[in-house]
């Protein structure tokens, strides 16, 4: 017997989904994420309509376009391109496993820094406590940093881009619970790396990686430019704050392959999209995403 709560769920998020609707993807989301797909409030649906429209077109029209919204020099090329792009959103990206090890010695020697001042049962929790139960979680190897979830991943064969959209109460600095000076945008940027790496290692080739960052408001978008320069200012910097790469990790290349734009960007992109193609069908899903509520012109029948 079906669940009516989650059926009516399921009608909430397809009203709002311009394709895909009855993809099995939607039945695999978390609920906390199906529910935000049904909030009217929320950018969700409108992420889904996006880039689940973007990945029917031929990626040379449109991810050079994308990356440009952030100033990425890095582009794939054209044959590249031609090989077919694969997208995933919402992916949860675990921190990598040196990161992991790390945190775990120097959780056992009592040497993390968590941020101070968290409450709990109306006091403040003292470091020697915190220390205490990191120290316990390293010996039961629990891991002591969470996985980040990813907006979107487009992979092509020897790159991949991770799109984050901030909502406006996401920070850029917000610290882990364990690492007062592992930040958000740093744990991005370390996930995408360590991500590219393992499908280096799976293809026997090299794959880059970038990270756009796209802020639904404009008001967010100079706290998340702010932090990337200061994190990304020097060569020096960007290693200290990323201890256990080893001295293979070469920070003077990820400057030029991270780039912030704005949400709003995407309408201009989509624009310019628009008049690229020739094909019915694709400007059908354009036209529904550029007028919403506006009748579109079906391609005709066969």
């Amino acid at each position: 017997m079906s669940n009516p709560t989650m059926s009516g769920l399921a009608s909430d998020i397809r009203r709002r989904l311009l394709i895909d609707r009855y993809s099995s993807v939607l039945s695999r989301l978390p609920p906390r994420r199906q529910e935000s797909l049904a909030d009217p409030r929320s950018p969700d649906a409108e992420i889904w309509n996006v880039f689940r429209t973007l990945a029917q077109m031929d990626p040379v029209l449109w991810l050079p376009g994308l990356l440009a919204l952030g100033r990425i020099r890095k582009v794939p090329g054209t044959a590249e391109l031609s090989a077919g792009i694969g997208l995933t959103l919402w992916k949860r990206v675990r921190p990598p496993a040196e990161r992991l090890a790390w945190l775990q010695r120097r959780a056992l020697r009592g040497e993390l820094r968590p941020p101070v001042g968290a409450r709990r049962k109306g006091r403040v929790i003292p470091l020697s406590e915190l220390r205490d139960e990191m120290k316990g979680r390293a010996r039961r190897r629990l891991p002591l940093e969470d996985p980040v979830e990813v907006d979107a991943i487009v992979k092509c064969p020897r790159s991949v881009l991770f799109v984050e959209i901030p909502r406006p109460e996401e920070s850029p600095d917000e610290p882990t619970a364990t690492d007062v000076n592992r930040t958000y945008l740093l744990r991005l940027i370390d996930a995408g790396i360590s991500y590219a790496e393992c499908r280096s290692r799976a293809q026997r080739g090299p794959v880059d990686f970038s990270l756009l960052i796209l802020p639904l408001r404009s008001e967010s978008q100079e706290p998340w430019t702010r932090a990337l320069r200061a994190l990304t200012g020097s060569p020096a910097r960007l290693r200290r704050a990323l201890p256990h790469r080893g001295s293979s990790f070469d920070p003077s290349t990820v400057p030029g392959r991270l780039g912030i734009g704005s949400w709003s960007g995407m309408r201009g992109l989509l624009s310019d999209l628009r008049r690229k193609i020739s094909d019915p069908f694709e400007a059908v899903l354009l036209d529904r995403l550029l007028r919403p509520g506006k009748p579109a012109h079906a391609p005709a029948a066969f």
